[in-house]
C-alpha cells in the first residue's frame, strides 16, 4: 500500500507497549521533517490505525513546526501523546503500537511531509473508502 515510502533510506520503526516510556522507546527517531504511520497489533490482528506527519514548510522553505521526534512525543487531540496510546491500548484491548516513521525532507530527498502524507492517505482511502481510526480528517 505505501511502495512510495521505499525510497527514504532514513527510517525504522519502534514498539510501544502499556507500561512503556514513548520518550525512551522512541529516542532513535531523528527530529527531521517526514511522515509515520501507526499500527494496532491486538488479538492477533495488525491495522493501521494512524498516519500523520511532522514539519510544515514556510514559503520561505524553512519548517516552522517540530520534526518525527518531538511530533510523535506531543500531543494527540489535545492529550499528551503518551497518556493518549496509554488510554487507546486499554480501552482497545491492544498488545502493543508498531510505529513506522520515515524522512522525507534531508539532503537526498525534498518531499514535502503534508504531499507524502496525503498520497498515504488517499492510498488508504482508495482501498477501504474512509481515513485510519485515529485519522478524524484531512
Amino acid at each position: 500500500m505505501f511502495n512510495e515510502l521505499h525510497k527514504y533510506k532514513k527510517n525504522g520503526h519502534f514498539f510501544f507497549s502499556k507500561g512503556d516510556n514513548l520518550k525512551e522507546v522512541s529516542s532513535d527517531v531523528p527530529n527531521l521533517p517526514g511522515v509515520y504511520y501507526i499500527l494496532k497489533l491486538a488479538n492477533g490482528k495488525i491495522d493501521l490505525v494512524y498516519i500523520g506527519k511532522s514539519g510544515t514548510i514556510k514559503n520561505t522553505g524553512s519548517f516552522k513546526q517540530q520534526g518525527l521526534q518531538k511530533r510523535i512525543n506531543n500531543t494527540f487531540d489535545n492529550v499528551k501523546r503518551q497518556a493518549f496510546f496509554e488510554e487507546k491500548i486499554i480501552n482497545e484491548n491492544i498488545d502493543a503500537l508498531d510505529i513506522y516513521w520515515f524522512v522525507t525532507f534531508d539532503e537526498k530527498n525534498k518531499d514535502l511531509p503534508s504531499f507524502i502524507e496525503g498520497m498515504l492517505l488517499q492510498n488508504y482511502f482508495n482501498i477501504y473508502n474512509k481515513l485510519p481510526n485515529w485519522n478524524k480528517e484531512y
